[in-house]
């Protein structure tokens, strides 16, 4: 019996049954809890049964074994459908809170001068991939390489079934979460492995050959799309058969499970695969050159800070952050307890005492001695404390979700699209200025009373055949001319197209072709910059701004607000803007302002000298009461 009892509570259904299946009796079993939960700090030891797509029990030593799936094997005891609400997997989903704005997807095409921001979230100042004409399918190929699954890569039933790419869902299989891309403890799970697999469209078997536990053979892109999944292999055309699967025996015990090295906080490199950052250029510093954030070195992890349940929303860590969904963190003072105020000096009003006094992670309290009150109404805790310190040109920076970071490539270059930029103080919706990262939108659009509506990249992809280049060179370096602005949106004009004139948007202006043939540049709001709020990496308090003085910001060539902002260039467009112009800051106030700290070291003096005069008048006056006070006495 109580062998009994232990296989009962060890099988357990599919995450969300509420039941089990008694091995001995097979009869269903009701239980308290839809799935299984140990309830402890300690890491629980997952030996885990794989599962196929089928919801079938893999056998290693069976030569057509399927893949395994996160979602079946996972799934057995965790909520996948909860998990698939979470922020890195729901951009595709309507009516969620897309949050402040972050780093986007960006399409690129140097030889067409693209270099689009994009997202299903719909932050201002992005597309979203339907307004380009992109698919879930066409998403996947052109950002796969750091999708972790789930959002548009595990798209609904009735979202493949009526689309032109059904025939290749159905062969490559869906793009299911992974949850080893952050929660693997150790380097077996290889990320770059996985886009190696999305590339080849095999995203069934994406998991599988991520985490080492087999070799994939074969490529599920030169499948036909009338392939017969019941037909029998044929020798003769072998490239024309699914992927095959070979598991590593090793990786087995004597019941054919597979240990999986799971913790709950993940390591940093877990996270840097996609949320990578370098600076490029000849100035760039090298990587050992680079001190990193003060959190990691202080022994933290981004998830000490950036937390979440099975939910999965994690916090995101700026103020007045709202989690939306059923299972998202308990309270809101909880939250914003997760800020860089609320850690370091807490929640004002919270009911919970170590959430309203701050000093979590033994967090130190800053004294901020001097600094007026104003500064913290008007910037935000990053302004001082986030990103490369400020220079009269802000940086270059590649990123790993626009570059590729972490894939190894011999091609990528300092110059290699898209161009990001960094540090931009500008303001947030709240008003707050705020480090940002920039990119200038490229486009072809068609405007229409003042609207402009970018045009299918397949469209724009269509007419590169008027352009001489023989190959793609990087923008910054080789920027469309207006002869070739001219050549192709006289292309785009050869279709008749109720919906407005075509237009090349870049750095801001729109360029227009007259009817001499001619382009000409007008600055307009479709082509306004891009920008995401930066936080990492945090600096010291002996390396904040202001540490040196007022002059860090308020000087006459300050960077925050007179650095200089590089924009792509054209015999059209001038070839930088002032900070101000992005931060929409008055420049004349700016300079008034720090004009005044010249005159301030007198200021102090001569207010120093009126206080002591001031003070011996005082001291004279009270000497001549008491003075008269004695005498009445007497």
């Amino acid at each position: 019996m109580r062998v009994h009892a232990h296989l009962t509570i060890l099988v357990v259904g599919f995450a969300g049954a509420g039941v089990v299946i008694d091995p001995l009796s097979g009869a269903e079993q009701k239980q308290p809890s839809a799935t299984l939960k140990s309830d402890s700090r300690a890491p629980y030891v997952h030996r885990l049964t794989l599962y196929d797509h089928d919801g079938k029990a893999i056998n290693p030593s069976d030569e057509l074994a399927a893949p395994y799936s996160p979602r079946a094997t996972c799934g057995k005891c965790h909520d996948y459908s909860a998990i698939r609400g979470g922020w890195h997997f729901n951009a595709d989903r309507p009516n969620v809170d897309a949050g402040r704005p972050g780093e986007p997807w960006i399409f690129t095409d140097s030889r067409m001068g693209l270099q689009i921001p994009i997202s299903a979230r719909g932050w201002p100042g992005t597309f979203k991939p339907q307004k380009l004409g992109l698919s879930h399918w066409q998403f996947v190929l052109a950002f796969g390489h750091h999708l972790p699954g789930g959002g548009l890569g595990d798209p609904a039933d009735d979202v493949v079934k009526p689309s032109a790419e059904a025939a290749r869902w159905n062969i490559s299989g869906r793009l299911e979460i992974d949850c080893m891309f952050c929660h693997s403890a150790d380097s077996l799970h290889d990320p770059a492995e996985a886009e190696r697999q999305i590339e080849r469209q095999n995203f069934r078997w994406s998991p599988t050959a991520a985490l080492g536990l087999a070799v994939v053979r074969g490529e599920a892109r030169t499948v036909p799309d009338d392939w017969d999944p019941v037909a029998p292999p044929n020798p003769d055309f072998p490239e024309r058969q699914p992927p095959k699967v070979i598991y590593d025996r090793t990786r087995f015990d004597a019941d054919d499970r597979v240990f999986f090295n799971i913790t709950r906080r993940p390591p940093v490199g877990r996270c840097y695969f996609c949320h990578s950052v370098r600076e490029v250029g000849s100035d760039a510093p090298q990587r050992w050159q680079q001190a990193g954030d003060v959190h990691i070195a202080a022994g933290m992890v981004c998830t000490d800070c950036h937390r979440n349940d099975i939910g999965h929303m994690i916090t995101r860590g700026y103020p007045g952050e709202r989690l939306g969904g059923s299972l998202a963190l308990p309270t809101p003072e909880f939250t914003a307890a997760l800020s860089c105020a609320g850690c370091h000096l807490g929640v004002e009003r919270a009911t919970a005492a170590a959430v309203r006094l701050g000093g979590r992670m033994g967090a130190p309290h800053p004294l901020h001695r001097g600094i007026p009150a104003m500064h913290f109404d008007i910037l935000t805790c990053t302004a001082c404390h986030s990103g490369p310190w400020p220079d009269k040109d802000p940086r270059f920076i590649q990123t790993a979700m626009a570059h590729g970071l972490g894939i190894a490539s011999r091609e990528r270059s300092d110059s290699q699209l898209p161009r990001l930029i960094e540090p931009i103080f500008a303001r947030l919706a709240d008003g707050k200025i705020a480090p940002q990262r920039l990119i200038w939108p490229s486009y072809w659009a068609r405007l229409k009373s003042d609207v402009i509506e970018p045009l299918p990249l397949a469209r724009i992809q269509a007419a590169a055949k008027v352009l001489p280049r023989s190959k793609a060179k990087p923008l910054p370096t080789n920027p469309l001319t207006d002869d070739e602005i001219a050549a192709l949106l006289a292309e785009f004009g050869k279709q008749a197209d109720a919906n407005g004139e075509p237009v090349y948007v870049r750095d801001g202006w729109v360029y227009r072709r007259n009817g001499a043939g001619q382009v000409s540049a007008e600055a307009h709001p479709g082509g306004r910059p891009y920008l995401w709020p930066l936080a990492h990496d945090v600096r010291p308090a002996a390396q904040s701004l202001g540490v040196r003085g007022c002059t860090d910001c308020h000087a006459a060539d300050a960077p925050i607000y007179f650095g200089r902002v590089a924009v792509t260039g054209g015999s059209s467009t001038p070839p930088v803007k002032a900070m101000y112009e992005i931060a929409n800051l008055d420049a004349r106030l700016a300079r008034l302002w720090a004009a005044s700290f010249g005159f301030r070291p007198a200021v102090v003096w001569i207010t120093a000298v009126c206080a002591l005069v001031l003070g011996m008048l005082v001291m004279r006056a009270v000497w001549q009461a008491l003075d008269g006070l004695s005498r009445r006495l007497r």
